[in-house]
C-alpha cells in the first residue's frame, strides 16, 4: 500500500503555472535553416509552440533536443535554452502544436526569464518577487 502511493507521488508531473503569451521563438531545423515559431503558452519549465509550415520532422531530425531562443522583449537579446519534445499533434486550423521541456538555459538566461515571466500576468515562478 505504501509503495503504490509513493509512486503515485513519485510520478506526478511538476505543476508550473502557464501563461499565455505570444512569443517569436526561432531555432534551426538540422540542415542549420533558421525557423521561427510562435508560443501560446510558457511556464518555467516549458513551452507550448504552434508553427503551420514545418513538421516535428523538419524541426528534430536526428536530434534529441533543439537550441531556441526565446524573443521576450522588444530591443532585449532573446533567452537561449535547450529543450526535448515532450508531445505534439496536427492542429485543426492547420499546423502543429508541441509541448517543448526546457533543458539547460544559456548563461543568465533563466534568471532573465524568470523575471519576465514573473512581471508577465503577476506570476512569481521565482518565489523572488
Amino acid at each position: 500500500m505504501l509503495s503504490r502511493i509513493y509512486r503515485k507521488l513519485a510520478n506526478r508531473r511538476k505543476e508550473s503555472e502557464r501563461v499565455p503569451l505570444a512569443l517569436r521563438v526561432q531555432t534551426t531545423d538540422s540542415d542549420g535553416q533558421a525557423i521561427e515559431m510562435i508560443s501560446e503558452d510558457i511556464s518555467e519549465t516549458g513551452i507550448r509552440l504552434h508553427f503551420k509550415e514545418w513538421t516535428i520532422a523538419d524541426l528534430l531530425g536526428q536530434r534529441e533536443e533543439i537550441p531556441l531562443e526565446v524573443f521576450m522583449e522588444a530591443e532585449v537579446p532573446p533567452v537561449k535554452l535547450h529543450a526535448r519534445l515532450v508531445w505534439a499533434f496536427n492542429a485543426g486550423q492547420g499546423g502543429s502544436v508541441s509541448g517543448w521541456q526546457f533543458l539547460e538555459f544559456k548563461g543568465r538566461s533563466l534568471r532573465r526569464f524568470r523575471n519576465f515571466i514573473g512581471r508577465t500576468e503577476g506570476g512569481d515562478l521565482d518565489g523572488e518577487g
